[in-house]
């Protein structure tokens, strides 16, 4: 039987396009050479979760759908153990930000040589982030092995997570301890990365400037605010956690000062304060009365996570999309320069270092996953409507062990 199995390994790597390495665990793994000649094996397909149209929640069905094969020598193949439902996934469904996915999706096969003007994005498959065990690498990959267990990202234009494999590229996994909880780590990599862009790239605080620095954080009890909260502290910010009254002992426990956005006089408060660095939101549409918690002429920034770029080139088109929307910036800029604040968009931006930054803290226990609630992965459509009912504390994670 064992030498069976050899023979078996040996025809699939010669059919296997070389700039993929290939265990035994890694057997079935079509490629169109495969398809070409007949190989029929059950083992050559994944069940994904996949919408043929963007019908929301209600077109999500279980298919069966070919293993991506690795096409880029810098890429790796994982099978998923978890994911996560993002917010973001429960709208990309529906359409959001369609235009814009399908040019970047159209720029990475330019990148392969690939020019198709009737190509379809369809079937799409969500999800954005995963655990889940390495069984495939490209040629150019280094650092991460087959057999790892990994943590990781797959970029907005790419085919999710929500399926038992997912390819994405190297950059944008890394090696996790096997002591760290399956679902916690699930819960953090596309969230972590969207606060980190808000903190660091948008509101220019960094590790080393943290210290004594004070933070509002609009949201603080969800999958962005909830991360902020334990990353802010641990470099040493003083971190205030606006959230509902039920999650306020949950924000005390990330290291933020907890206050309650029902409760009439929160808002005066701050705003009458008028001590804070930085100011992100956290919690969907914008409250720009919160501006007036910045400090004055220090350079204080209110960055929000909810930017409309992408709502109104789905509306306008692309040309009149982001005309509108540098108009709408320098309008409400106008206001806040003139009190001398700023305010910023954030995104998901992928970032190496500062995903091994929050691995590092994770694996040492110094942040934790919050998880709002776990689904096997048999019920994910029911995974993405506890999503959309809103007031999470933390992340829904979808299981697939």
């Amino acid at each position: 039987m064992k030498t069976l199995s050899r023979l078996k390994d040996v025809q699939l790597r010669r059919l296997w396009p070389q700039s993929c390495q290939l265990t035994s665990s890694t057997r079935p793994y079509a490629t169109q050479t495969e398809e070409s000649i007949g190989v029929e094996d059950k083992r050559l397909r994944m069940r994904a979760w996949q919408l043929n149209g963007y019908d929301g929640v209600e077109g999500l069905s279980l298919e069966m759908a070919r293993i991506p094969p690795i096409l880029r020598p810098s890429d790796v193949l994982v099978k998923v153990h978890a994911a996560s439902v993002n917010p973001i996934d429960t709208v990309l469904i529906g359409g959001y930000g369609r235009p814009v996915l399908n040019i970047m999706r159209a720029l990475g096969q330019l990148e392969q040589g690939i020019v198709d003007p009737n190509q379809t994005e369809l079937p799409i498959t969500g999800g954005r982030d995963f655990v889940g065990e390495v069984v495939g690498v490209g040629q150019r990959v280094r650092g991460i092995s087959v057999g790892q267990r990994v943590l990781g990202v797959v970029s907005p234009q790419g085919q999710g997570s929500h399926a038992e494999f997912v390819v994405t590229p190297s950059s944008n996994v890394c090696s996790l301890p096997d002591d760290v909880n399956t679902e916690e780590a699930a819960s953090l990599p596309y969230t972590a990365l969207t606060g980190w862009s808000a903190v660091v790239v948008s509101g220019m605080i960094t590790p080393g400037k943290a210290l004594g620095k004070r933070v509002l954080v609009l949201g603080a009890a969800g999958g962005v605010g909830s991360f902020l909260c334990q990353l802010l502290s641990v470099w040493g910010a003083q971190v205030t956690g606006v959230c509902s009254n039920d999650a306020m002992d949950l924000v005390a426990s990330l290291g933020a000062e907890p206050l309650d956005y029902t409760d009439p006089s929160t808002k005066p408060m701050l705003t009458a304060d008028k001590g804070y660095d930085l100011i992100i939101n956290a919690a969907g549409k914008d409250d720009l009365e919160y501006l007036s918690a910045l400090k004055p002429w220090m350079g204080a920034s209110y960055v929000t996570l909810s930017p409309p770029l992408l709502t109104n080139i789905d509306q306008r088109g692309l040309a009149a999309g982001l005309i509108k929307s540098a108009r709408e910036i320098a309008c409400q800029n106008l206001t806040s320069l003139s009190e001398g604040r700023v305010y910023k968009w954030a995104f998901f931006m992928p970032n190496t270092r500062a995903l091994s930054h929050i691995t590092h803290l994770l694996a040492t226990h110094m942040i934790r996953g919050v998880v709002d609630g776990v689904f096997p992965f048999s019920q994910t459509p029911q995974a993405y409507k506890h999503v959309l009912n809103g007031h999470a504390r933390g992340k829904t994670i979808i299981t697939l062990t």
